[in-house]
């Protein structure tokens, strides 16, 4: 419920100004606010609960969130997908997940 509701509203937004957005961009923004039975701020916030300082700083006030992980000894621990793009790793999710083998001899 709160979920389409959300999906909802920020594609009215980007609607009023003729902004396409693919709309599984909207879902995970979605899944993220309400993931813990609740409604999570996407905004600064909202984000600086998350553990990955990567995450923190790819959204907004990079510098403050770095600096902030740098004096209290924050690491990550690479989960999200977000620590992984900053370093230009494969995502452990979706597609990234598994591993597709072949047998090499007809069996």
């Amino acid at each position: 419920m709160a979920r389409e509701a959300i999906l909802r509203e920020m594609s009215g937004v980007f609607g009023i100004y003729k902004i396409q957005v693919d709309r599984r961009h909207l879902e995970l923004i979605a899944d993220y606010m309400t993931f813990e039975r609740g409604y999570k701020p996407f905004n600064r916030k909202g984000i600086s609960t998350n553990s990955s300082p990567l995450l923190k700083a790819s959204y907004e006030t990079t510098a403050a969130f770095l600096s902030d992980a740098t004096l209290y000894g924050d690491f990550d621990d690479l989960t999200t997908p977000s620590g992984n793009i900053v370093l230009g790793r494969p995502n452990q999710t979706g597609t990234g997940v598994f591993n597709v083998r072949m047998p090499s001899e007809p069996q």
